[in-house]
């Protein structure tokens, strides 16, 4: 299924046209929502298993290959793109800019970053910023455009056990970085859906700090 058609989908279990996910979720949608992601989080954190890492990080190169999602990685300011017309990103938008556009700024002030993109038939649905340093890294945002995940559609659903996780475009973001970032690498996930991802593909918690949201990666 394409983008177009996974929009066409939402916006037909909407029931309307004109329907803006990040503005229109209703208070019970949201609720449920974050049931959902509190309960992959809580049934990930029950396995505690390197195996499951394992099977988690083998189902999202096989969800990359299936899908032929472009990767590109880049530490220029020059090779930052526009945000697409068209594009549902929560922290970039293609009117005022937002923090992939900042990403910009940034380098050319002299800090060290690194972003991964990711295009699905030539269109930008995801990007991943992170601040590298020579000895350690920090993932700041991985964004993925509305229509692009997991509740759009966009998944590929691994058994662990007897029980099923779905792996999405944040999980192909997170695992490209891995691959360029210098470890160990934190991150602060605020939400269950991230720190699913996050510790689904291994990352664990900072046991220098009580915040359950500060993650690392040796």
């Amino acid at each position: 299924m394409s983008r177009e058609q996974r929009k066409q989908v939402l916006r037909a279990r909407n029931q309307a046209t004109d329907f803006e996910p990040i503005d229109d979720f209703s208070e019970e949608a949201v609720r449920l929502l974050e049931e959902m992601e509190r309960s992959s989080e809580s049934r990930f954190d029950a396995l505690r298993s390197p195996e499951a890492v394992t099977k988690i990080a083998h189902a999202t190169g096989s969800f990359r290959r299936d899908r032929r999602f472009k990767i590109a990685v880049t530490d220029s300011a020059e090779e930052i793109p526009d945000i697409p017309q068209g594009a549902c990103f929560k922290y970039s938008h293609s009117w005022d800019g937002g923090s992939l556009i900042a990403c910009s700024q940034r380098i050319r002030d002299g800090e060290k970053m690194t972003m991964v993109l990711v295009r699905e038939d030539g269109f930008l649905i995801g990007y991943g910023i992170a601040v590298t340093r020579e000895t350690e890294s920090e993932i700041e945002i991985i964004d993925v455009d509305y229509y692009s995940r997991r509740k759009a559609g966009l998944k590929e659903t691994v058994l662990v056990g007897t029980k099923s996780f779905d792996v999405g475009v944040g999980h192909v973001l997170v695992m490209a970085l891995m691959g360029v970032c210098p470890r160990p690498v934190g991150v602060d996930a605020t939400t269950p859906d991230s720190r699913y991802v996050f510790k689904s593909l291994g990352f664990i918690h900072d046991s220098g700090t009580s915040n359950p949201c500060i993650l690392r990666m040796e």
